[in-house]
C-alpha cells in the first residue's frame, strides 16, 4: 500500500474526543486512533449505500 503524508488541523474538543477513544480502545498512537475511526466510518457509509 502506497503511503501519503497528511497534515491535518482538528479542533481541540475533537482531539481530545479522539484522545478519550484511544485511551478507552487500547490504541497506541492517536494516529493508529484516526485511521481505525475513518475506516470504521467509510464502512459504515459503504454499507448505508448498498
Amino acid at each position: 500500500m502506497e503511503k501519503q503524508s497528511v497534515m491535518l488541523r482538528f479542533p481541540k474538543t475533537l482531539l481530545d474526543k479522539v484522545d478519550e477513544y484511544k485511551e478507552k480502545k487500547g490504541f497506541g498512537t492517536r494516529t493508529q486512533t484516526i485511521f481505525h475511526l475513518i475506516q470504521v466510518a467509510l464502512e459504515q457509509s459503504d454499507n448505508r449505500d448498498s
